[in-house]
């Protein structure tokens, strides 16, 4: 889901069709079509029925609208605060390598998409802990997680991200993979010894699966480069299970799925008010997915 999505819903909800909201907007009546349904799909759930030549809202559409006219508001206010706090420092944000890309990255444009144009300064992190412990420590704003941190720190839950299993096309796997599966497949794992590989190998063994490790590396960008290669499978994290990161990637979901759940986490005495604002636009987001 994208703030983009929610301006074509609310206008759509708005105008009684999708031809008037795209006409409105400015944009092609298709690709409003699109994205619309693109989100229905995502959440697994209608929002609009047909009513003669236009659209009606479903009762969950109603509701979904309503909070996201708030998300809309919230960007808003954010974006004029921003404005008006030019020159200020960058809004520090701690946050793994994986999520700086997958999250922050994707968060920052959106908003600078639709005007709030975020000054951020982005701090890496190994783990969920480090990112708390930079939060707590004032090195940072906010951070970015995607599991539980042991510090006494406020959370948001801003969403979860489907883990998927990234292999080199090619492989004889079907569309959905168990977790049997992983046996079969040589993989890339962080590096023996560090919290990753520990929470990796109690999933492992909690499986009854002893994986086949071919490349061990705590550097993310190095595991992608890996599977492109042809030289082993990973499992990442994705926020659109539909796209392949890169050419000659091949994404596959696991069967059951599997997800990862998003925190934001921050100090409770911040009182600086673009972070605030963004933690506002952050929590109604995670509710709207909700």
């Amino acid at each position: 889901m994208n703030i983009q999505q929610l301006r074509y819903v609310v206008a759509t909800a708005e105008r009684g069709s999708m031809t008037a909201a795209a006409a409105a907007l400015f944009v092609a009546q298709p690709a409003l079509s699109r994205a619309v349904r693109q989100l229905e799909r995502e959440l697994d759930l209608p929002l609009f029925a047909r009513d003669g030549r236009g659209v009606i809202l479903t009762p969950a559409g109603q509701t979904f609208v309503h909070r996201a006219r708030a998300v809309l508001h919230s960007i808003d206010r954010l974006g004029t605060t921003v404005a008006a706090d030019q020159g200020s420092a960058p809004l520090v944000i701690a946050a793994s390598p994986t999520l700086q890309a997958a999250l922050a990255i994707p968060i920052i444009a959106g908003l600078r998409e639709h005007g709030a144009r975020l000054h951020a300064r982005l701090l890496g992190a190994g783990s969920s802990a480090e990112v708390a412990e930079l939060v707590a420590a004032g090195r940072a704003d906010l951070g970015l997680c995607d599991s539980a941190v042991p510090a006494d720190l406020p959370q948001v839950v801003i969403g979860r991200a489907e883990v998927r299993l990234y292999s080199p096309a090619g492989l004889d796997l079907p569309e959905r993979v168990t977790f049997a599966d992983l046996a079969s497949v040589p993989l890339v794992l962080p590096t023996a010894g560090s919290d990753r590989r520990a929470t990796l190998d109690a999933f492992f063994e909690g499986c009854g699966i002893a994986p086949e490790v071919a490349v061990e590396t705590d550097e993310r960008h190095a595991w992608l480069a890996a599977v492109s290669s042809g030289v082993a499978s990973c499992l990442w994290h994705s926020l659109d299970p539909r796209r392949a990161p890169l050419p000659g990637v091949v994404s596959r979901g696991f069967d059951p799925p599997m997800h990862r759940t998003l925190l934001a986490v921050h100090r409770p005495d911040d009182e600086r008010a673009a972070s605030r604002l963004l933690l506002d636009v952050l929590r109604q987001v995670g509710e709207l997915v909700a």
